[in-house]
């Protein structure tokens, strides 16, 4: 039986299964099978499908890297690490051209996020606040929201991540549930505003109940469902409100008072 790579670096473990699968099928199934895991049971049919495709030892390796990213996370506080092995290996530099993926710089995004938190006096210290980031990628936006913000406000954080591409509604949705940052992430298009697929992080579904509590709720057994109606009518009201520049479509970021 083939051995895993010792679990250190889970860049290196992905990479041993690039001599057969096409790395960025390896990464989608990486990060597919990560969301699943760290949605407590409530993505549990993605989770099966996906792994129809995969061997024991794949499924092994895969486990691994997952711990793997825990711990480089856990030394790296709010960095970004998907989406940088994302743009350096899955992807092809014709792709990036293709799809148009080339995501934000860490230092803009911790930029914006004091910029956009900068008069706290607009959040009342009794509401929730809201944020849409209608092009999240990998949410590196998000992320430097999170490290900007003290433990209290970040608990009131109520997250929208929308993108177009489902790898990267994963990713965002590992990233912001592995750092406690309450996140409902879409499959969708903001500029056509179709929406196909949503998905909340424990941390976002009904957060005041126990934990057994919330995997139960109805919010969590519509994982993977298309948003409400209503949900994709305030999202085309932000759009219209909040024009975005094409050229630009990761980099704004809008707020609110709940």
């Amino acid at each position: 039986m083939k051995k895993s790579p010792p679990p250190s670096d889970f860049r290196k473990l992905l990479d041993s299964l690039d001599h057969r699968h096409n790395p960025h099928k390896v990464f989608s199934a990486f990060t597919r099978f990560a969301a699943c895991a760290l949605a407590m049971q409530t993505r549990e049919p993605e989770y099966f499908e996906e792994m129809k495709q995969w061997q024991k030892d794949d499924m092994s390796i895969f486990a691994t890297a997952l711990g793997a990213l825990v711990m480089d996370m856990e030394a790296h506080p709010f960095e970004d690490l998907l989406g940088g092995y994302y743009m350096e290996q899955a992807l092809s530099k014709k792709g990036q051209q293709w799809n148009g993926e080339f995501h934000t710089p860490p230092s803009i995004c911790e930029l914006m996020a004091r910029m956009t938190l900068s008069d706290l006096e607009k959040f009342p210290a009794d509401q929730n606040i809201t944020i849409c980031e209608p092009a999240c990628g990998a949410g590196a936006m998000i992320l430097a929201i999170g490290k900007v913000c003290d433990p209290a406000m970040l608990r009131r954080l109520r997250v929208t991540a929308i993108d177009i591409n489902p790898i990267a509604c994963d990713m965002c949705f590992i990233n912001t549930t592995l750092w406690g940052i309450p996140t409902r992430v879409i499959h969708g298009n903001t500029i056509s505003n179709e929406m196909w697929k949503a998905w909340s992080n424990i941390h976002y579904i009904m957060p005041w109940l126990p934990l057994a509590l919330r995997i139960k709720s109805p919010e969590a057994q519509a994982q993977g469902q298309p948003p409400t109606i209503e949900e994709t009518q305030a999202i085309a009201t932000h759009v219209a409100e909040h024009p975005v520049d094409p050229l630009y479509a990761s980099l704004p970021l809008w707020e609110q008072a709940a």
